[in-house]
């Protein structure tokens, strides 16, 4: 290592890609990874995710909807621009991708990590903050309705189909999931 040059500039490409993969190794039924600060993060690397509830014939329902890349069922999730906070940036996405009108319950149920792939700016890990949402109003057109699915399924079966290991633990760890898992 050349002298002023920190430790993570020194790994090779696979300790880094082996550092990178230890944020999304599960440490055990129902526990959460801690937050790991990741020294070069690129900056705005935040994210607002909705987790978009209603009730329906007596239960509770959470909306998922389909990747663009993949069609993986996640929930609405994007960048919180530099004149929002998180709660508005998840209202924001709830509408873009899923065509839903929510409010925010209440603060953020936590935060979890993922590599965004970006083949043209490069991959970057990103921090999710979940917001927890009301259903206001769905609609039948919204921005993105030609590129994403949207369905409503019950909490237990938002625990099976949602595709991200970060969101299954912290949803596993919220009171609203605990009953249901």
């Amino acid at each position: 290592m050349k002298h002023g040059q920190s430790a993570s500039r020194a790994m090779n490409a696979f300790d880094r890609i082996f550092s990178i993969l230890d944020h999304f190794r599960p440490i055990g039924a129902g526990k959460v990874r801690p937050h790991v600060e990741i020294e070069e993060r690129e900056p705005g690397a935040r994210q607002a995710a909705a987790l978009v509830m209603r009730e329906r014939k007596g239960r509770r329902e959470i909306l998922l909807i389909t990747s663009r890349d993949t069609g993986r069922w996640i929930v609405p999730k994007g960048w919180i621009e530099d004149d929002e906070d998180g709660a508005t940036a998840a209202e924001r996405e709830a509408w873009e991708e899923a065509g839903v009108i929510s409010t925010a319950i209440g603060k953020s149920l936590g935060s979890y990590e993922y590599l965004k792939l970006r083949p043209k700016n490069g991959d970057i890990v990103c921090n999710v903050d979940v917001h927890l949402m009301q259903l206001e109003e769905e609609r039948g057109r919204w921005p993105e309705r030609k590129q994403r699915k949207r369905k409503w399924v019950h909490l237990s079966e938002a625990l099976t189909s949602i595709e991200e290991p970060g969101l299954v633990d912290l949803l596993r760890t919220t009171r609203l999931f605990s009953a249901a898992a």
